[in-house]
């Protein structure tokens, strides 16, 4: 099983954080095989009404190695709502430099696989 580095830049902060927490993509900035995505984040305390758009948000920005497949649908302009964000770990299936599979279980608007991850930096919460 493949781990995600720094992950305890998050977790050390929001202990109960998931990948599901992520409500809002920022920011998108690509280059040769690798993706850096800045979320904001909002912990799911109640499912109904999530995100709740008057509350905290953090923010987080994750880098994804060795990116492939990228598949992005936006519609709009602005920030990009996540309505089921997941990181699925497929290190066991033994595919050349696929470790995870990331993706928009909702909508679909968001799935790529990648090598690595990595946390780069995690905000305070504040308003969106």
């Amino acid at each position: 099983m493949k781990k995600i580095k720094n992950l305890e830049k998050i977790t050390s902060i929001y202990r109960d954080w998931k990948p599901s927490d992520i409500a809002f993509i920022k920011s998108l900035e690509w280059s040769t095989q690798n993706l850096v995505i800045n979320f904001y984040c909002q912990l799911r305390e109640n499912v109904n009404g999530w995100p709740d758009v008057s509350g905290d948000f953090f923010e987080v920005s994750i880098l994804f190695k060795t990116v492939s497949s990228l598949n992005i649908k936006f519609s709009g302009m602005g920030l990009h709502q996540i309505s089921g964000f997941d990181i699925l770990d497929l290190s066991a299936n033994g595919l050349e430099n696929i470790n995870f599979q990331i993706e928009d279980y909702e909508d679909d608007s968001i799935n790529f696989f990648c090598k690595e991850i990595e946390i780069n930096n995690v905000s305070a919460s504040k308003k969106k």
